[in-house]
């Protein structure tokens, strides 16, 4: 198998390669705005929820029309699934054009115009005694799905969003998982500094030592690609790791327990924050509330199974998935056996900050 040789986006600097403070690059995809609505997810459960709604009235909602007959069936219990996709650059960004939260929202979702760089699957079982984060590689070979649910090509799976629009995306993730996605969330990257800034900056432990990256300094860490050994999955481990930092930081004194800045940091997220309709502010609120025990050490941060890469005759390289052990760790999220059968997915998950390339 070869290597992912692709990318759309420019060379990060060396120095980024050797794991030290990076530098302020190009333009590209920055999804990991994406992972602050977790922390918020969890953060809004020490009891802040209560003044939540004048941010949550901010969050675009999108319409998932999808045959309730050719869907998944609910798992029958109090578990959630949430898909989140993070996308390139918003109107910010493309002065003139509309942007993903408008598209988005819009009666006709304009094909080819959007795609997304990150996907998580955030499975909430229903103990709410952990929290399971994975992420799907970008370049996985799959069968996707149309806006109406129905089989369409085989293409990398960032290409359900772009070709199909969030329709087409839960249905792509539907099949690919044999899940039922609870909720579907979308972030575009024009507020991705301005959310770190928020903060205060995300401590990260790096080559030479923790510092606190800013919004410009953390958005080269996670776009690294091609200076990095493994290419695109060791962006994607750099993803979780930012993540973790995050949601560590928000367990953090002076950190989103402070209101100021919680309420900075909503207001930052919830304006380049679209999600599905059934997902209402007290819907967001209810989960909020029944994960306000849930602390960082138990959140597991997994990659989807894969064999590696390939490169195809018409979509180039692309990620091979390992369907049999993706298909047994789906069931065991499906039938809430995944904490006990942990143990056999040692290797997808992510190692601890120091051995992040």
């Amino acid at each position: 198998m070869t290597s992912i040789e692709e990318d759309h986006e420019a060379a990060p600097s060396e120095s980024d390669a050797q794991g030290s403070r990076p530098k302020r690059s190009g333009w590209k995809v920055a999804t990991v705005a994406l992972v602050t609505v977790v922390g918020i997810i969890v953060a809004t459960g020490l009891g802040l929820a209560v003044w939540l709604n004048s941010s949550l009235s901010d969050i675009t909602r999108v319409q998932i029309g999808l045959d309730e007959s050719i869907r998944p069936a609910h798992a029958g219990d109090d578990s959630v699934n949430i898909l989140l996709m993070g996308t390139d650059a918003g109107q910010d960004r493309n002065p003139g054009s509309s942007s993903v939260m408008e598209d988005a929202a819009a009666d006709v979702w304009p094909q080819g115009k959007h795609r997304s760089d990150a996907s998580l699957l955030i499975h909430v079982p229903s103990d709410r005694e952990h929290l399971y984060v994975i992420s799907i590689m970008r370049d996985s070979f799959v069968r996707l799905h149309d806006d109406k649910g129905e089989p369409a090509e085989n293409a990398k799976i960032n290409a359900a969003l772009s070709l199909y629009g969030p329709s087409g995306a839960v249905a792509t993730f539907e099949n690919f998982t044999g899940l039922r996605i609870d909720h579907f969330a979308l972030l575009d990257w024009d507020g991705f500094e301005g959310i770190t800034d928020a903060l205060g900056g995300v401590e990260m432990d790096l080559a030479d030592g923790r510092q606190t990256l800013s919004g410009a300094e953390a958005l080269d860490y996670v776009r690294a690609r091609k200076t990095l050994p493994h290419g695109d999955f060791d962006r994607v481990q750099r993803q979780q790791n930012f993540l973790r930092a995050v949601l560590s930081g928000a367990f953090d004194a002076g950190t989103l327990r402070n209101p100021v800045k919680l309420k900075r940091t909503l207001d930052a997220t919830t304006s380049h924050l679209a999600v599905d309709e059934s997902f209402s502010n007290g819907a967001i609120r209810s989960l909020a509330w029944s994960l306000r025990s849930l602390r960082p050490h138990k959140v597991t941060y997994m990659t989807a199974p894969t064999l590696g890469t390939d490169r195809h005759p018409t979509a180039g390289s692309i990620v091979v998935v390992d369907q049999e052990k993706s298909d047994a760790l789906f069931t065991a999220l499906r039938d809430g056996s995944i904490e006990a059968a942990m143990g056999r997915y040692d290797d997808l998950e992510l190692p601890q900050p120091g051995d992040v390339p």
